[in-house]
């Protein structure tokens, strides 16, 4: 296999992020019943990505191209996929060998860096993984998408280094209250320039991150679960309600207990399709996770004064 057609073999097995999805059109609903373009899966097209696959049977052709390329040359690239193949396949240990061979071969890259923290984690190494995780932030900020400021939380959480959340506090210490409609939760966290991130950033980091970690955590799984209830709380909020419904099942199925709030919100965008079902909108509503705020000519001018 070519070199470049392996690279695009790894771009679609390994990236879960949104601008993978960036060529579908997709159609959902926000809370105001009005039509939106997430220009991702929403709905019931979200389902396959949150649950973790009882098979591996789809990647054996990869693999086998992988190991194949690296016995051909040990370039950084081709050692590099062949470490994703080892962690994808379970074989923690074997990638981080690996990996420490790579960063000495081949000093500096973030994507070294990136892969021995996710490997690290894997094995339950939780100071080793943030450890790697931040070094790979400082190689490359945008590396994910600039989302990994969400790993370095989550590494933190279980190394008990964040305070725990406040009572009536989201696992990521947001306050969604517990009204029918999530209020907009204030201050949003801090990203990897260390400034709070948007509502946009904040539903991409929680995409990218909840897929990829459900990839190795089954349910049921108590930060999976408290994830998956910010991102369905977010979708409510400001994203595609449908969205929302299959985020609140699965946030249940890795063991959230549906409380008196969940309840009232699944009602809630259950009445939200229903009625946009008997009177369809011709708007085109308000979708804060849908674009980035710099996509609109207000948000760009304020990004150009930014960079001032």
């Amino acid at each position: 296999m070519k070199r470049t057609s392996c690279s695009l073999v790894i771009a679609t097995i390994l990236s879960v992020a949104l601008q993978a999805h960036a060529c579908i059109n997709t159609v959902g609903t926000n809370y105001r019943g009005e039509f939106i373009s997430p220009g991702t899966y929403t709905g019931k097209d979200l389902k396959p990505d949150l649950a973790t696959p009882t098979s591996k049977a789809a990647l054996v052709p990869w693999a086998k191209d992988a190991v194949t390329a690296v016995r051909k040359t040990q370039s950084f690239g081709n050692l590099i996929d062949l470490s994703a193949v080892l962690i994808r396949f379970g074989k923690f240990p074997e990638a981080v060998k690996l990996l420490q061979f790579v960063e000495n071969k081949y000093p500096g890259k973030y994507q070294t860096a990136s892969n021995l923290g996710t490997a690290y984690e894997l094995m339950g190494q939780n100071e080793d993984a943030l450890k790697w995780i931040l070094e790979g932030v400082k190689r490359n900020a945008h590396d994910h998408y600039g989302t990994e400021w969400l790993h370095v939380y989550i590494l933190n959480v279980k190394l008990g280094k964040v305070p725990p959340a406040a009572p009536g506090r989201s696992i990521l210490n947001l306050d969604f209250g517990n009204e029918v409609m999530p209020r907009r939760p204030a201050p949003l966290p801090n990203g990897n320039a260390g400034k709070p991130i948007t509502l946009y950033e904040m539903g991409s980091a929680l995409r990218y991150q909840v897929r990829e970690r459900i990839w190795f955590v089954p349910a049921p799984d108590k930060m999976v679960a408290g994830l998956l209830l910010d991102w369905a709380n977010l979708e409510l909020l400001a994203g595609a309600v449908e969205s929302a419904d299959v985020l609140y099942e699965a946030a249940i199925r890795y063991g959230i207990k549906e409380d008196r709030t969940i309840s009232l919100r699944r009602k809630e965008v259950e009445k939200i399709l229903s009625q946009a079902k008997e009177h369809p909108s011709d708007k085109r509503g308000e979708c804060e996770l849908c674009n980035p705020p710099w996509s609109t000519p207000e948000g760009y001018a304020a990004e150009k004064q930014a960079a001032r």
